[in-house]
């Protein structure tokens, strides 16, 4: 049994994911090397980039932000995580620190121009797809004190117990975020139509590296769509 699917209609809109099981994790503050890479990728962001606005004509944001529109939600009150990363990177000239696996899926977002997001394997039941919800589903993001409810139409990823663990690309749900107690994660890397395959190999590549480097795990490929 796949623990990851797609349903066809989120294809349609342009989506692609992939994901990969993360085993071994040893989650801590992020190593001085993670948060040096973090700061350098983020200075070759404000050299490409002369205002904070340039960024969000990315081709690749482009794409997200149509599919965002197309189900009825407006960019400019859920903008794409990438797009929120690489703002902050800009202005900022880092990125948040949250721990070890949380900063270096960031640090490969900021490079890869994909949305990458993990979930603790521990506190979810799989298999989760991705798919539009019917807005009947709720969910507790993160930082949240209550549930919210999700609209009809939205995409969104669901885990077997139909729980939510994340709205669109950006608001991921607080009960499967990744803590110290963290041993193995679901990486869902979410792309668009606007990039080819080889690209999204190489974010396969770059999380097998970095999460060895960085976290003391072990990436597997378990799905690729």
């Amino acid at each position: 049994m796949s623990i990851f699917v797609i349903a066809p209609e989120c294809l349609h809109l342009g989506l692609r994911a992939r994901a990969l099981v993360l085993k071994g994790l040893r989650i801590e503050d992020a190593s001085r090397e993670l948060r040096a890479d973090i700061d350098e990728e983020a200075r070759r962001i404000r050299d490409q980039f002369d205002r904070v606005t340039d960024i969000r004509s990315m081709p690749e944001l482009v794409s997200f932000r149509e599919i965002i529109r197309a189900v009825g939600v407006k960019p400019k009150n859920h903008p794409p995580s990438t797009q929120k990363l690489f703002e902050f990177a800009w202005k900022h000239r880092t990125l948040p620190a949250i721990n070890n696996l949380v900063d270096t899926y960031n640090l490969i977002s900021l490079r890869t121009r994909c949305s990458l997001g993990a979930h603790d394997l521990g506190c979810i039941a799989v298999p989760v797809k991705l798919r539009l919800f019917r807005g009947t589903e709720t969910f507790r993001p993160l930082g949240s004190d209550g549930p919210q409810r999700v609209c009809d139409g939205e995409f969104g990823y669901v885990d077997a117990q139909d729980r939510v663990i994340c709205r669109l690309d950006s608001l991921q749900a607080d009960f499967s975020k990744i803590t110290a107690k963290t041993k193995n994660a679901l990486l869902i890397t979410e792309s668009t139509t606007a990039q080819t395959s080889e690209q999204i190999e190489r974010v396969d590549a770059n999380v097998a590296l970095a999460i060895d480097r960085y976290c003391a795990g072990v990436a597997e490929i378990i799905s690729v769509l």
